[in-house]
This record gives C-alpha cells, structure tokens and sequence, in this order.
C-alpha cells in the first residue's frame, strides 16, 4: 500500500511535461506562465471553490517525484490543477487575470491548506503507467490531445524493449485496441507537423484546435491514402504526402477556407476524396455538398440535381399563402429560371438529336447503297 505524505505548499513545482500544457508551455518551468493558462483555460475557479468550502480530501493525493536526489522539493507529475488552485488560495496576488473573481473566492474561504498529501514515487516513469490508464480509458478522461501526448510518452518508455509489438503492448496498458492506440500516435505526429508549420498559416491556437478530427479523419480508407498513409493497419507517415495533408488541415481547420463544418461532414469529405472529379471540385472551390454529387456518375448527378431544385421550387410554392407583401425581387429570379429551363430543355433536346444524326452518319459510312435502300424501305412498311 503506497503511503500518503503530507508536504508544504512551497515544496511542490509544476511538472514541465505536463500533456495537459500547450505545445507553447511544454518545458516551461515559469510557474507564473502556466498558472496563468490553468486560470484561462483550466476552470480553475471551481476547483478553488470546492477547496476553498470543504478543504482539501487525502482521498485524493497528488502523486509526485522528488525535484532532484534526495530532494525535500517534489515535482506533481498528477494534479497540477488542484496545484493551481492551491497556489491561488493562498497567494492570488500572483494572478494576471480573473483576479476579482480569485479574490472573491480567497475572502470567504474557509480553508486554506498548505499541508497537501502526496504519494512520492521515485520516478516519473514510475507514475506514467498508472496515468495511462486512468486518463485515457479511466475515470478521469483527458481530452484526445492530451491522451496521445500521454501515449506518446509510454511510447518512449517501452519501445526499446517491446520493439515491433509496442502498440500492443500500450492496448493492453491502458485497455484499449491496438489499431486506435496507433491512430492516437499517429494523429500526434500529424499534429506535430501541423505545428511546425505554424498550421499552414491557418491562424489558430491550440484551445480551439479539434485534435480528434484529425484521429477520425485518418480511420477512413479515402483519406488515409490521399495522405500517402498505409490503407490497412499501418499508420506510418514515412510516406505521407505534404501537400495533401496541407490541403486536408485546410479543409478541417482553416477558420476561412475549411470545408467541415462538424465531424460528420469527416464521412462525407472521405467520399469526396476518393471520386476524382468530386475532389477537382473540391479543389475548385466547392462545398463539400456541392462536391458529393460529383462522386457519382454524370446523369445521376445532373439528375439528383434537377431533383433538387425541384424540391427548393415546391418549398417556395408552400410559402406563397405566409407572403405578406409582394416579392419583386423573387418575381425576377423566377423569371430567370423559366429561361433557364428552356435553355436546359433545349440543349437537351439539340444534344441528343445531334447524337441521333451523328449515328445515322456512322451507320451511311458501314451500309453499301443496296444496304441503305433495303434499310429505308424497311422503315416505311414499319409506318405503314
């Protein structure tokens, strides 16, 4: 059974590889930098309430490891929240934002504590295996971009001995299947790229990144070989191709040019992807409703077309009695489509007749005089 120590406030330091941390803070040991984030980001006020109104529970120690050898200074590899929102109980002076709110809670607080209960461990590495668990498939469920920076780490852990068979290995740590813990790693290389690449110019920041599209985007076949990724149960990016993936973050995350609006729009950008006069659309300039009816063949998409706006026409008409004033403007778009039915109707009649003269022309080129006379006469007993 681990034992709970009790060690004083000024004793704990935030840990620099903190998953949780954006790729700017990861490292970081300027503790003011990353109480300011939990404070943006990490709904730290309510946690500084629950503290500050029914103490802090040994139910719940932060687990640390000691800073240096023989260190009586300890770094929290589990709990850096609850680290700020002690920190800020006891000093919210050192606050950059919300301080009215953070003072508030400190005046009516009714404890205070200093005395925090940890469980020490020797190393970190000592911890990484339990958080997997706990964090990734366990009761305190990280976010999908958390989870793989967490993953990430157990990788490096236990490449060296599990070799060929690590995601196998990580499945059954954290309980979970072998193919997402890949996916999972994998999407985090993406994302690195991504990064490094200042998000292709998107002009986003990590808090409003949607770090599992990027997982749900490359469980699907169309996408992951536009990617250059493997098609059946290799996620290796050895192969990835650049330019496409350019493209695809553009399209999932580019806050002016994307195409996905929510994650079921994934499925449909994948059927887009795999039609090659669909993703020329898409290229174009298209939506990607626009594009989808280009994955099937030509009539059925003129077809599905005409079909559709059929269906607006018939909306409209069910609109007309909830008028209340007359539409002119709609009056002259009406008439624009009138002509354009006849322009379509037209050029669907001269194409097809101007078919029907070409194969009588083909068919004048094969038949011998005699052939073609026979053939007339044939024709006219039909009539008759």
């Amino acid at each position: 059974m681990l034992q709970i120590n009790f060690v004083n406030l000024k004793q704990l330091y935030y840990d620099p590889k903190n998953p949780r941390m954006p790729q700017s803070l990861y490292g970081s040991v300027d503790e003011l930098e990353v109480i300011d984030y939990m404070i943006r980001y990490g709904n730290i006020i309510e946690l500084m309430e629950s503290i500050a109104q029914l103490g802090y529970s040994e139910a719940e120690p932060l687990l640390v490891v000691p800073k240096e050898e023989n260190s009586k200074q300890f770094i929290v590899v589990e709990g850096n929240r609850r680290l700020t929102a002690l920190k800020l109980l006891n000093n919210p002076e050192i606050a950059k934002v919300r301080k009215k709110s953070i003072a508030e809670v400190c005046s009516t607080a009714k404890h205070k504590p200093t005395s925090i209960p940890v469980i020490i461990y020797q190393t970190r590495d000592d911890i990484l295996n339990y958080l997997g668990y706990r964090h990734i498939t366990g009761v305190k469920d990280w976010g999908a971009l958390e989870k793989a920076k967490y993953l990430d780490q157990l990788y490096e852990l236990h490449i060296s001995e599990a070799g060929d068979q690590i995601y196998k290995v990580l499945a059954k740590m954290i309980g979970s299947r072998s193919d997402y813990v890949e996916r999972l790693h994998t999407s985090l290389k993406l994302y690195e790229i991504a990064n490094n690449e200042a998000y292709f110019d998107a002009k986003i920041k990590e808090k409003d990144f949607n770090f599992s599209w990027i997982t749900t985007a490359i469980s699907y076949t169309g996408i992951k070989e536009y990617l250059g990724i493997m098609s059946t149960g290799d996620y290796s990016i050895e192969t990835l191709d650049k330019e496409h993936y350019k493209d695809l973050f553009t399209w999932l995350f580019h806050p002016e040019k994307k195409k996905v609006e929510e994650s079921r729009n994934i499925s449909e950008l994948n059927e887009v992807i795999k039609s090659e006069p669909a993703l020329k659309k898409l290229e174009e300039g298209n939506t990607i409703a626009e594009a989808l009816i280009f994955t099937t063949q030509p009539s059925e998409t003129f077809i599905s077309l005409i079909l559709s706006a059929k269906d607006n026409l018939q909306s409209s008409k069910n609109m007309i009695e909830q008028l209340s004033t007359y539409p002119e403007a709609a009056i002259k778009v009406i008439t624009e489509i009138e002509k354009m039915c006849k322009t379509i109707t037209g050029a669907i009649n001269e194409n097809f007749q101007q078919s029907g003269k070409d194969e009588i022309k083909n068919l004048e080129k094969k038949l011998t005089p005699d052939q073609i006379n026979k053939l007339l006469s044939l024709i006219e007993e039909q009539g008759e």
